[in-house]
């Protein structure tokens, strides 16, 4: 462990936490493989909007005659996000005062609703990059069927809630997130380190993980490599490969790695972007006052999810940390602290046979993704400076051409090359 990394070890990570006995795969044996998917049709009749979403939900019988809002949110560069607040929908305001006789002869009850809060997404089958990203549409199944998964075997709030499937539109409706809830990749540029909310990611990936190890079931639905080699081995290690010649053989034999030892489900695209922190509840009226404490993590967007290596979903994470040391400069230190917090929970709680799996690969497997944020079809928008990229790709290649592959080096190595703190 080099010098610089040493002094920042030092929190304990929590205890392993025995997950909840439910009967996996509850209702799951009714869903149809994914060979037996109907594919969704290239050609779409309606590209949803602001404009145009609310007369789409009336048509379709899905939203009242009320007040319905609609706000354009962060897609990122693969979906249409909508997010929709139906004033005519939800739970009824007030306790209903109607007698049973008046109940009987159908009298109407006129309480007003408290409102509907919800999400929508629509794929899209050409991605917002420079890079021509071309990616099939059907993976909108993908996240549907991985969040009814990950609703019944992690912690409630752990992921939405789906509400309705349009097959026509390819329109996924699911719950929102609790009002108070942050973006953590926000906190994360703006400075603001939370290792609570490490520590949180490090026990949901394990428990994920844990949970789909070696599971028949789960890796027949989620066991179709042609969206995981779209969206993630084409963009990230093939794409990189086309600019580093010398690293053809080691990037794609990474790639190969991850189609071939198939251990568990993962996310695809575990990162700060696609999780919400969600506090705890805090009755003080002065909001400068509040202490943000962490209740827990509400992950998003799982259409990348495949059965797969876990070391692709650990380092993911890792290398989103990192990228924000870098972002920061000089101030690098707390987001090593989170990157290492997050890595010791995952160990500590994950199944031994997933730690010594990520701990093996993960080397050269965050080595290649720190690489591909810079040169591969998807790099990280907040890193622009140039100095900043050479030294990011001088750092991954110099781990890529080591015969060491383990993580806890490729980290060493990674943070060597940092500037020296303030």
């Amino acid at each position: 462990m080099s010098k610089q990394r040493s002094l920042l070890v030092g929190r304990r990570a929590p205890p392993y936490l025995t997950p909840r006995l439910v009967a996996r795969w509850k209702n799951f044996g009714l869903m149809r493989p994914a060979a037996a998917l109907l594919l969704l049709p290239e050609v779409r009749l309606l590209e949803l909007s602001e404009q145009n979403v609310v007369d789409y939900l009336r048509r379709t019988g899905r939203a009242s005659d009320k007040e319905v809002l609609a706000q354009s949110l962060s897609g990122g560069v693969a979906n249409i996000v909508l997010k929709i607040f139906d004033t005519g929908a939800g739970e009824k305001i007030g306790s209903d005062v109607r007698t049973p006789a008046q109940i009987k002869l159908g009298r109407p009850d006129n309480r007003p609703h408290a409102g509907l809060c919800y999400v929508i997404k629509q794929p899209l089958p050409k991605f917002k990059t420079q890079a021509e990203w071309l990616v099939d549409i059907d993976r909108v199944l993908i996240e549907r069927d991985c969040m009814l998964l990950l609703n019944d075997i992690l912690p409630r709030g752990s992921a939405p809630e789906v509400l309705w499937f349009d097959e026509t539109e390819n329109v996924l409706a699911i719950s929102c997130a609790p009002a108070d809830a942050v973006i953590w990749k926000k906190s994360l540029l703006d400075g603001s380190v939370s290792l609570d909310a490490s520590q949180h990611a490090g026990m949901l990936l394990a428990m994920m993980h844990s949970h789909t190890l070696h599971d028949g079931k789960v890796r027949k639905r989620f066991g179709d490599p042609r969206l995981f080699v779209q969206q993630r081995i084409d963009a990230y290690l093939h794409a990189t490969a086309a600019r580093h010649a010398d690293l053809h053989n080691t990037l794609h034999g990474l790639g190969d790695t991850l189609l071939n030892e198939k251990l568990c489900l993962i996310h695809g695209d575990f990162s700060p972007k696609n999780i919400f922190v969600c506090p705890q509840p805090d009755d003080e009226p002065d909001p400068k006052k509040r202490k943000f404490v962490v209740s827990h993590l509400m992950l998003l967007d799982f259409e990348v999810a495949f059965f797969s290596h876990p070391a692709f979903d650990v380092v993911t994470l890792l290398n989103h940390l990192l990228l924000k040391g870098w972002h920061h400069g000089k101030r690098w230190r707390p987001f090593m602290m989170a990157a290492d917090t997050f890595w010791t929970t995952y160990q500590s709680t994950a199944h031994k046979e997933l730690v010594r799996a990520a701990s093996h690969l993960g080397g050269h497997m965050l080595a290649a993704l720190h690489l591909a944020r810079v040169d591969g079809k998807s790099p990280v928008e907040y890193i622009t400076d140039e100095t900043i990229r050479a030294k990011i790709r001088e750092a991954a290649r110099r781990v890529l051409f080591q015969k060491d592959t383990s993580l806890d080096y490729a980290i060493d190595t990674i943070s060597s090359f940092y500037p020296s703190p303030d």
